[in-house]
């Protein structure tokens, strides 16, 4: 399990990076994104990988699931902080690049 990078970053610092990650956005301290999915089936896929990236980079967002919309919302901040770090931008990073992979 790699430990999580709790370097605190600037909100211009996530600004910039949000640039790079299509779809996720900021209010404040908190990233968040919705995955839209066609079935039941892409939702269950989805969340077996979200499962995995909380267990391999030990980082713990809130996530909720909206079966009506076949939505999973995801919401990142590093709670221990109270601040936008590193471990959340890799942790949208990984969702996304498996998103777009799928």
């Amino acid at each position: 399990m790699a430990r999580e990078d709790k370097s605190v970053l600037t909100l211009a610092q996530v600004d910039e990076e949000l640039r790079t990650l299509e779809g996720w956005t900021r209010s404040g301290n908190v990233l968040s994104r919705a995955f839209v999915f066609a079935n039941f089936r892409e939702i269950t896929s989805f969340l077996n990988h979200l499962t995995r990236t909380i267990t391999e980079q030990d980082h713990h967002p809130d996530f909720s699931l909206n079966t009506g919309m076949k939505m999973v919302t995801v919401a990142l901040t590093t709670h221990s902080e109270k601040a936008l770090t590193r471990a959340d931008l890799l942790f949208a990073r990984t969702l996304s690049d498996w998103f777009v992979t799928r």
